[in-house]
Formats: structure tokens, sequence, C-alpha cells
């Protein structure tokens, strides 16, 4: 006689079937995760320190522009240096915490000429994925 419905070793071998793709399709989530936010980190602060560059080219507020990083937040700030700042006017976001930002920590864009305190590049690392801003010379940042 035959027996209808799953015998116990048909469901074992299902139940570790499907424990197998739920385990690698949570590392491969993972792994995306930090790849975007590594990438969303980078793609910010190239937008941080242009947005920086003109606010200071066109002499907003009649002030010098910068960026500053912090260990957990990116700030883009009015004035000649981050701890002179106004800080009602900052913009701020939140890195996350799977990423880390390397290298010169404060830079600041000149009112008018908007050319850069210094020229850096800056590391953004998240998991196995890195990226590089370079600000050049003139305060053109790309990655």
């Amino acid at each position: 006689m035959k027996s209808k419905g799953l015998t116990y070793i048909e469901l074992i071998l299902v139940i570790g079937i499907m424990l197998t793709l739920s385990i690698l399709t949570a590392s491969f989530y993972a792994r995306f995760i930090t790849q975007n936010a590594t990438a969303n980190t980078t793609d910010r602060i190239v937008g941080a320190f242009t947005k920086a560059q003109m606010y200071a080219m066109m002499g907003k507020n009649n002030s010098n522009w910068g960026v500053n990083f912090g260990s957990a937040t990116v700030t883009m700030y009015q004035g000649n240096s981050f701890g002179t700042r106004n800080s009602a006017l900052d913009e701020s976001f939140s890195v996350n915490s799977n990423v880390a930002i390397s290298g010169f920590s404060d830079i600041n864009y000149a009112r008018a000429t908007g050319l850069p305190s210094v020229a850096a590049t800056i590391s953004i690392q998240g998991g196995n994925n890195s990226d590089t801003v370079t600000v050049n010379s003139q305060g053109v940042a790309s990655k």
C-alpha cells in the first residue's frame, strides 16, 4: 500500500534545502547592503564637496565653506574652520556604521575663488568594498 504525503526524510531534506538557501541569501543581502552603503556615502561626500565649493564661489553668507569628517558624521559648514563655524548652518549626514572614512578630515573652500585649503584623497571603506574621493588643487571632487 502506497502512503500519500511526505515522509520524515523528505521533510528533513526540504527543510535542509530551505535553510541552506536562506543562509546564502542572507549573506548576499548583507554584502549588498554594505556595498550600497559604501557607494551611497561616496556619492554624498562628492555632493558635499561640490556644494561647499559652489557656496564658497557664490560667496553665500559672505564666507568660506568647508566639509568635515567626524567618526560617524560628515558635516558641511560655513566658516573658516570647523572649530569656528556657524553651527546653525551645518548640513550633516550620518555615515553607516559599516562604513569607515579615512584621509584628510577637514577641507575648507575659500570665498569667491572656491579653492580648497588642501588637495586631498579620502578613502571610504565598507566590508570588502572601497572607494576613493579626490579633491584636486582646483577644488573639484571626483570619485
